[in-house]
C-alpha cells in the first residue's frame, strides 16, 4: 500500500465526518446562533454528543490527511501541485458561490498553496513552522480569548437573531438567484479576517500532515504498534476531555474557543493516527470502498453538497431549519451509503470524474 492510497483511504474514512459538519450549515443557519440557545430537549441533547466527536475536528483532519497526500505526489513537482491547487481553488470558489456559501474547500486549498513552499524543506522545518504556528494561536489567540472571557457577561454567546432570519428566509425560498447572492455576500464576507484564522487552523496541520510522510510514520508504526495505540488513546481521549469544557459551560464563548481549537485538533490527530493505524492491520480488501471514495473525493463531496441543497432548501424539499439532529445523522448515514455505492460503480466502469483533470492520461488532462 502506498502513501498517495493510505491518503486516499483516510480521505474516504473521514466523509462521514465531512457529511456531518456540512449538515449541520445545510440543516440550520450554524453559523449564526448559540446551539445551546437554539436547541433544546433530545435534540440539543444529540447535538452535545455528536459535537464531542466532530466539533472542530474535521477540518484538521482532513488538512492532515491533505498534507500527508502532498507529500506522497511530492515527485510531481511543485509547479504540477500548484496548478492542481489552483483548479481545485477555483471549482471551490464557484461551489462556494453556487451551492454551499460554508464550504471549507477554498480555504483548505488555498492554504495548501502556502503549504506547497514547505515541500522541499526538511521535515524539521515544516514541523517547526506548524508547531510555532500553533502555539501562537493558542497563546496569542486562544488562551488570551478564554482567560479574558472566563466568568465575564460576555462569555455567553446570544444567537445572532437578524442573520438567523436572513438565513432563514433566503435558504427556504424558491429564489435561487438570492441564495446565490447570499452565498457570495457570505463568501466575502470578514475576508481578511478569515485569512488570519485560516493561517493558524488548517495550514498547520497541512505541514503536519507532509512531516508525518517523510518521517515514514508508517515504519513508526509496524515497529512500535502499542506505542501508537497509547499515543491514540491519549490524543483522543484528550481532546475529546477538553471538548466536554464547551459541554459543561452549556455553549459558552470560552468554552468554544477552548473546545474547537485545542480539543479539537488534538482530536483529530488522534483520528489521524488512528487511522493510519487502520491501513496498516486492516486488509486493503476491506478498505477499498474507502479508498475509492477517496479517489473520487472531490467529485462526491461537490455531489453530496448538492443532494444536501436539494434536501434543505426550498428549491429542492425545504427541509432547513425543520430537520432535528438525529434526523440529519440518519440522512447522513444513507447520502454515505449512496456514495460508497456511487464510487464503487464509478470505478468499475470506468466512469469520468473530476479527477481525471489531473491524471497525465486524460486527454486534456492539466499535467500535459
Amino acid at each position: 500500500m502506498t502513501d498517495s492510497t493510505r491518503s486516499s483511504i483516510i480521505l474516504g474514512l473521514a466523509f462521514l465526518g465531512i457529511l456531518l459538519m456540512n449538515g449541520l450549515f445545510f440543516m440550520m443557519p450554524y453559523e449564526a446562533l448559540n446551539p445551546y440557545e437554539y436547541l433544546s430537549g433530545s435534540n440539543l441533547s444529540t447535538f452535545q454528543v455528536l459535537d464531542i466527536f466532530i466539533g472542530g475536528a474535521i477540518v484538521p483532519l482532513v488538512a492532515l490527511a491533505t498534507g500527508y497526500l502532498i507529500n506522497a505526489f511530492r515527485h510531481y513537482g511543485i509547479g504540477n501541485l500548484a496548478k492542481v491547487a489552483a483548479f481545485v481553488l477555483a471549482l471551490g470558489i464557484v461551489q462556494t458561490f453556487f451551492i454551499f456559501a460554508f464550504d471549507f474547500l477554498p480555504g483548505l486549498v488555498l492554504m495548501a498553496l502556502v503549504a506547497l513552499l514547505f515541500l522541499k524543506a526538511h521535515w524539521a522545518v515544516s514541523l517547526l513552522a506548524a508547531l510555532l504556528l500553533f502555539f501562537f494561536h493558542l497563546t496569542a489567540n486562544v488562551l488570551v480569548g478564554f482567560f479574558a472571557s472566563v466568568g465575564s457577561p460576555t462569555d455567553i454567546i446570544y444567537t445572532a437573531m437578524q442573520d438567523v432570519q436572513e438565513f432563514t428566509s433566503v435558504f427556504r425560498s424558491t429564489d435561487y438567484f438570492a441564495i446565490i447572492a447570499l452565498n457570495i455576500e457570505l463568501f466575502s464576507r470578514n475576508v481578511i479576517s478569515t485569512l488570519y484564522g485560516l493561517l493558524f487552523t488548517v495550514l498547520p496541520w497541512l505541514l503536519v500532515g507532509m512531516s508525518l510522510g517523510r518521517l515514514d510514520i508508517v515504519r513508526f508504526i509496524r515497529s512500535n504498534p502499542v506505542m501508537h495505540i497509547i499515543l491514540f488513546i491519549v490524543l483522543a481521549g484528550g481532546g475529546m476531555a477538553i471538548k466536554m469544557i464547551q459541554v459543561l459551560t452549556l455553549g459558552s464563548y470560552s468554552g468554544r474557543l477552548l473546545a474547537e481549537n485545542f480539543g479539537g485538533p488534538v482530536l483529530a490527530l488522534g483520528y489521524f493516527l488512528l487511522m493510519m493505524y487502520l491501513t496498516t492491520i486492516v486488509p486493503s480488501s476491506v478498505l477499498e470502498v474507502f479508498r475509492r471514495m477517496g479517489r473520487y473525493f472531490l467529485t462526491l463531496y461537490i455531489l453530496s453538497n448538492v443532494v444536501f441543497m436539494m434536501i434543505f432548501y426550498g428549491i429542492g424539499a425545504g427541509m432547513y431549519g425543520e430537520m432535528e439532529i438525529a434526523a440529519m445523522i440518519w440522512t447522513v448515514l444513507i447520502i454515505l451509503v449512496f456514495l460508497m455505492v456511487l464510487a464503487t460503480v464509478m470505478h468499475r466502469y470506468r466512469i469520468r470524474s473530476i479527477e481525471d483533470l489531473f491524471t497525465h492520461n486524460s486527454e486534456n488532462g492539466i499535467n500535459r
